[in-house]
């Protein structure tokens, strides 16, 4: 009988053993890593040193609200330039920008990081129909247009520049970049990813980048 409770009680440290050495593993595979500059490479990131100050735009949001510096400011925020009709990229993007920010609502961390679609075909795109195609992939997400000439400026300014390509039909698309945008909480231009995306990777990646941003500027 004193086996057994011997055995019983082997078996219940083992198992308690085994369960504190699991979850310190999953603890220290959640935490924030930084990675080197050649890793993040590998995972799509491409941060400046240095980040760059870029003009005020002068834009509105899907409500008609004016959209410029301020707005990105105090949040991080990852840009994505597409159109309402895009056959493609963009909502492939867009999808993938849910999963991602889906994780972040269900840890409670969406309340600092925005994701923003700028309109590239602004001629098309108007405040409502941007306000509509957004919330389909997240009720969260910002859409923002403005004059064609200050997207063009804003979108040179983030190293995205588009432009338009006639179809046989007489309609058009517009080719843009495939890269998302990050703007840090001073409102600066930090760097960007580039596709394909992986939402998992991109999680790890971001995380990455806030905690060496933690480290260099204490915020």
């Amino acid at each position: 009988m004193n086996e057994k409770l011997r055995m019983k009680a082997t078996i219940a440290t083992l198992l308690v053993f085994m369960t504190i050495l699991v979850a310190g593993f999953v603890y220290r595979m959640m935490q924030p890593v930084i990675f080197s500059k050649a890793k993040m490479e590998t995972y799509g990131g491409v941060f400046f040193d240095k980040p760059r100050i870029f003009r005020d735009p002068v834009l509105v949001d899907q409500n008609g609200k004016s959209f410029n510096k301020q707005s990105f400011e105090k949040k991080w925020t990852l840009v994505f330039f597409g159109f309402t009709y895009c056959p493609d990229i963009c909502p492939t993007t867009l999808g993938i920008l849910n999963k991602f920010y889906s994780e972040l609502q269900k840890a409670g961390d969406a309340d600092q990081v925005q994701v923003v679609m700028v309109s590239v075909d602004p001629a098309r795109d108007t405040p409502d129909k941007l306000r509509d195609y957004t919330a389909y992939f997240n009720p969260a997400f910002i859409g923002v247009t403005g004059d064609y000439m200050e997207l063009v400026k804003f979108a040179g300014d983030l190293n995205s520049g588009f432009t338009k390509v006639p179809m046989e039909s007489g309609n058009y698309l517009m080719e843009h970049s495939g890269n998302i945008t990050v703007i840090n909480p001073r409102g600066d231009y930090h760097g960007f990813f580039k596709p394909p995306f992986d939402p998992l990777r991109l999680r790890l990646a971001f995380s990455s980048v806030r905690e060496q941003y933690k480290r260099d500027f204490g915020e």
